[in-house]
């Protein structure tokens, strides 16, 4: 049997894409994390920064030239079981399905604004309620959630500039002085990097959404570059303004409302919060319930989950026991008062994990469809196809290497735990006669 998408379902433009991958990459870390990475490295974030964009583009590359080949009816998921087979699908789900930890941290760090701005308001109020809203947002449709992203990334970008314009004037002389710069010399500035890879990854993501685009070969490869090029240039004015106005011991660990208050006249600071701070962590929560259920939809429907987890809405046509489990899970670890530092690291780590799967599995991309990769828009000779998947791998290798080193004794175990479970899983149910891979795959 196979999942074709119907006509109906293709609604997302090239518009739409891009600002969904836009708005999923900032909110995940220069608004969350910038500070924990700036007591890495110090004023020297912004190579990190520089460094981290460029590997992290480096590592989406294959999934970019796949995306111009087929369109994944089942997102990243596709990718796995069709290149990869039944075992290698297996464990990619069960490493897909934590990316609810990206909804933590977006609602955790979106609620540290809100009590910043408005003292004495609940924390897990704020953060718990956030998430339901765009729970209730995704459950009316991609259509009125790509409507509502494109909205707010506009008033995002301009948030984020106008702290940059503004803040160039206050900062302050000898940027590049030591101590402050190259605070723990390269491997901090390695750490930062691994770190802001949170920060700068996440544009892949929208080859989850293949299903609902109106041309995904062509439109999806575009969204991941213009994405990757506007946040290398955003994120990099963004992060010499965080680290080059106030001393380091006073914005390291912080978010940055604290440089923001310094910079911007009381008017604009309240856009920045709101429009800024507030909203990118909104497009980030927004579009990861966008991007997050195609893969596990498809994964029900070839016996790996119960498939009515995977059911359909029957008046909106959205997966709402997924929606409904995203949002049960991330509430759970903000009740549970997990810091922002050691989601942004668990939750990068295991994303990374879930890339290299499928970045070994794109190895074998023209081998299996090769009439399809031969008309590829963005088709190149086989060597180098292989050679930017090996780089896109050994990238995400590196990142893991240094975000393995930064993870706690009792977090480095329970990966561990997890990651054993996940390749038990995938082997008995491998062998059993209830998963059965569908083409999850067509032309486009």
């Amino acid at each position: 049997m196979a999942s074709i998408a119907s006509e109906q379902e293709k609604v997302l433009s090239k518009v739409d894409l891009t600002f969904f991958a836009v708005g999923n990459v900032i909110g995940g870390g220069i608004l969350s994390v910038v500070g924990v990475a700036i007591g890495f490295t110090g004023r020297s974030i912004a190579i990190a920064i520089v460094i981290c964009a460029l590997m992290t583009f480096i590592s989406i590359m294959p999934n970019a030239l796949a995306s111009s080949t087929i369109r994944m009816n089942g997102g990243m998921y596709t990718l796995a079981a069709l290149l990869g087979g039944k075992f290698f699908a297996g464990i990619y789900i069960a490493f897909w399905l934590t990316n609810f930890f990206g909804a933590s941290l977006y609602c955790t760090a979106f609620a540290q604004y809100v009590t910043d701005f408005i003292p004495g308001f609940d924390f897990k109020v704020a953060a718990v309620g956030l998430l339901i809203v765009f729970f209730a947002l995704n459950i009316l449709g991609i259509k009125v959630a790509s409507r509502a992203q494109n909205i707010l990334v506009l008033i995002l970008l301009a948030a984020l500039l106008l702290f940059s314009f503004f803040g160039f004037r206050h900062i302050q002389p000898g940027f590049f002085e030591p101590p402050d710069f190259m605070l723990n010399g390269w491997k901090g500035v390695m750490f930062a990097a691994a770190l802001m890879n949170f920060a700068c990854g996440g544009a892949q993501m929208v080859c989850n959404l293949g299903r609902q685009c109106k041309k995904p070969t062509r439109d999806i490869p575009f969204a991941m570059v213009a994405c990757s090029l506007i946040i290398m240039v955003v994120y990099f004015l963004v992060v010499i303004v965080a680290s080059g106005v106030l001393p380091i011991f006073e914005v390291q660990g912080e978010s940055l409302a604290k440089v923001a208050v310094t910079v911007l006249p009381p008017w604009l600071y309240i856009f920045f919060i709101v429009g800024g701070a507030m909203f990118a962590l909104a497009t980030s929560l927004n579009a990861l319930m966008g991007w997050l259920p195609p893969p596990v939809i498809q994964a029900c429907n070839d016996g790996w989950l119960p498939r009515k987890f995977g059911a359909l809405n029957n008046r909106f046509h959205t997966p709402h026991w997924v929606l409904l489990f995203i949002t049960v899970m991330a509430g759970l670890f903000i009740l549970a008062n997990w810091n922002i530092e050691s989601i942004a690291t668990v939750g990068t780590f295991l994303a990374n994990v879930g890339n290299i799967i499928v970045i070994l599995a794109l190895l074998r991309l023209p081998k299996v469809v090769p009439d399809l990769w031969e008309k590829s828009i963005f088709h190149i000779p086989n060597w180098l196809y292989t050679l930017i998947c090996l780089a896109g791998c050994a990238v995400c290798v590196v990142f893991e290497y240094f975000l393995f080193d930064i993870l706690s004794t009792p977090q480095k175990i329970g990966l561990v735990i997890y990651a054993v479970i996940a390749v038990i899983f995938s082997y008995f149910m491998s062998k059993s006669k209830r998963v059965e891979i569908e083409t999850s795959y067509e032309a486009a």
